[in-house]
């Protein structure tokens, strides 16, 4: 009988800039250090490589899985969470595409540039290989980090060390 296990994909926005790499890959140490036998790798929505398919090929390639849980490292829910991240991972969501359309979301470039010179851009062309991946498993996608009491320690911390 195969040994079936769980895999966790932290993921991580993106970005031109090697900081939120450094992040990512440091809580990915983190995690593998408390939990060995627990599969865990990072991987970026957009921008940069491992993209999301790169990563999950990687977990799955190297362990029999039959769950992975995804984490996306968002401080909130939005359209990446609600309708891009569950695209790529080709799971159901419950994001209602109307409920938005108010709110003009074709235009949500964060003030950041994302290259593309308009304001509408579909994330899983982004600057990565149209990479596929084959899982016959159950993806779970986590709630971002959200509201928490130790989120809210952290501002503080920030706050004090540059009163």
């Amino acid at each position: 009988m195969s040994d079936k296990k769980t895999g966790i994909l932290l993921l991580s926005h993106g970005s031109r800039l090697d900081d939120g790499e450094e992040v990512i890959k440091a809580y990915k140490e983190m995690y593998a250090e408390e939990f060995p036998d627990m599969p865990v790798e990072y991987g970026f929505m957009e921008i940069r490589k491992p993209g999301i398919p790169e990563t999950i090929n990687k977990l799955t390639s190297e362990n029999d899985l039959d769950k992975i849980v995804v984490v996306p490292v968002f401080v909130a829910h939005g359209l990446h969470t609600k309708r891009d991240i569950p695209e790529l991972l080709g799971i159901e969501s419950d994001f209602d595409e109307e409920a938005v359309s108010d709110h003009h979301h074709h235009h949500h470039d964060h003030g950041h540039d994302h290259g593309h010179g308009h304001g509408h851009h579909h994330h899983h062309h982004h600057d990565h290989d149209d990479e596929t991946f084959e899982f016959d498993g159950e993806i779970v996608l986590t709630d971002p980090l959200g509201i928490d009491t130790r989120l809210y320690e952290i501002i503080k911390d920030r706050v004090s060390d540059s009163l």
